[in-house]
């Protein structure tokens, strides 16, 4: 019994043996953690390709070791001996890395290169071409206001230049109540298309209306509680029967509703004014709606410059033109960019809705695919967007408030290189700013000033 037993202990110990590792660890879980090691482990060229992929601005060295599948040129990086000689290096080339979504916010006082900054972005998206690898052309989108138009003229948007190349298709969506006055504007550009800016049914849902009619946040008066109880009362129809929105159906609903003249007229102005915009609005111009279909290597500018369009009427309708064109399913990547957005994001509610559309694509650029560039005058139009931006290009200004925004939102300012007055700086790359008696941001705020008066 004794030697049986034994032989039992001794083949149960055999067999423990070979089912653990010296540790004590069975062979099946030494297999598993060696699964989740190579899980673990970091490739350095596997994460220094990842690296590349996510950034917005790319080096020659880069470039030349792990290109992205898509870049262009975009400038180049002056150290002090360039500067003093003159001669500009082979590897001080920047390229934007175009196959990358990401987001640039652009600003500078007037006259600083703003729009060529804006240009040659756009140029590197839609425009392939000897300065950088575009195998695919995105699609892109624009918007321009100006409120310095009269029947006289006025000025184009700087982008609809691209037209001038063959291989870009440039389309300029108007006011219906300016079409005639945009085409002489226009007239100097060959090779665009203007169409009246229409809206149909399709292009309008509860959201969208929820943004033209102002229903948002906060305090609302009463007639914007009715509003928003039709638009509700209409959503659980649609989702309940599968059928769209009806604007028709909404008009008759708020005639029926129990409002005030006071009440209506404030919604009657705006209502007017979006079936200015819509199929069945008035007016003897045919009438077709607008095909936002993403098409690669097009531009579509959306120029609303109009003595009878608002900033704030602009805003809506600009927002209402970014839902449309990034709800577009296409395997395209997209471009949204701002011209000029200090002259219509100001401090309305429309603006605020547009702003806080512009963050959630940010916010969701690499989902969606989406590419933003805003330029503007003033870093004080949203100091949210100067927070998500992916890259912030600053051009000459002269503003100590401009300055004082810079610092508090872009921590490439906040936290300047600097060292002690008198000291040296070992590397070779542009003098930093010198801590000592001096303020550092004043003296930045001095060199953008003096670089100011050496360019005029």
């Amino acid at each position: 019994m004794s030697s049986d037993s034994g032989t039992m202990y001794s083949a149960a110990s055999d067999d423990e043996s070979s089912q653990h590792g010296s540790h004590g660890i069975s062979y099946t879980e030494l297999a598993d953690i060696v699964a989740q090691m190579d899980h673990l482990n970091l490739d350095p060229k596997q994460q220094g390709r990842d690296e590349v992929l996510s950034s917005p601005l790319l080096t020659v060295p880069v470039i030349n070791t792990s290109p992205p599948s898509q870049y262009g040129l975009f400038g180049i990086s002056l150290s002090e001996d360039s500067l003093a000689t003159g001669v500009t290096r082979v590897h001080s080339r920047i390229f934007h890395n175009v196959a990358c979504p990401s987001s640039v916010f652009i600003c500078g006082s007037q006259g600083s290169g703003k729009s060529n900054t804006l240009a040659c972005l756009l140029e590197n998206c839609l425009l392939p071409s000897y300065l950088g690898k575009l195998t695919l052309p995105l699609t892109g989108i624009i918007f321009h206001y100006d409120s310095f138009i009269s029947d006289s003229g006025g000025l184009p948007c700087e982008a609809a230049f691209l037209a001038s190349n063959k291989d870009v298709s440039v389309r300029v969506l108007c006011a219906p109540t300016n079409v005639r006055t945009i085409e002489r504007i226009y007239s100097g550009i060959s090779n665009l298309k203007i169409e009246p800016l229409r809206l149909s049914d399709r292009d309008l849902n509860t959201k969208r209306m929820n943004d033209l009619m102002a229903v948002g946040e906060g305090t609302m008066p009463l007639y914007m509680h009715v509003i928003n109880r039709i638009l509700r009362e209409m959503r659980i129809e649609q989702q309940n029967l599968g059928i769209p929105f009806k604007y028709k159906t909404f008009k008759k609903r708020l005639s029926e509703a129990d409002l005030t003249p006071a009440q209506r007229s404030p919604l009657s102005q705006r209502l007017d004014t979006l079936e200015s915009f819509m199929l069945g609005g008035t007016g003897k111009a045919t009438r077709t709606s607008i095909d936002w279909t993403p098409k690669s290597g097009q531009l579509t500018v959306v120029d609303l410059s109009c003595p009878c369009v608002t900033p704030e009427l602009a805003c809506s309708l600009f927002n209402i033109c970014l839902s449309l064109f990034l709800e577009q399913q296409s395997p395209v990547g997209k471009v949204v960019a701002l011209d000029e957005a200090h002259k219509y994001m100001k401090e309305s509610d429309e603006s605020q809705t547009l702003t806080n559309s512009l963050l959630e694509t940010i916010r969701l650029q690499r989902h969606l695919g989406v590419r933003v560039f805003i330029s503007t005058q003033e870093p004080t139009v949203s100091t949210k967007l100067l927070d998500l931006c992916s890259m912030t290009i600053v051009h000459r200004f002269t503003s100590p408030d401009w300055l004082r925004t810079l610092r508090q939102h872009l921590a490439g300012v906040s936290s300047m290189s600097v060292t002690m007055a008198g000291e040296e700086e070992s590397s070779h790359a542009v003098a930093p700013i010198a801590v000592g008696t001096k303020d550092p941001a004043l003296e930045l705020f001095a060199r953008f000033l003096a670089y100011g008066m050496s360019g005029m």
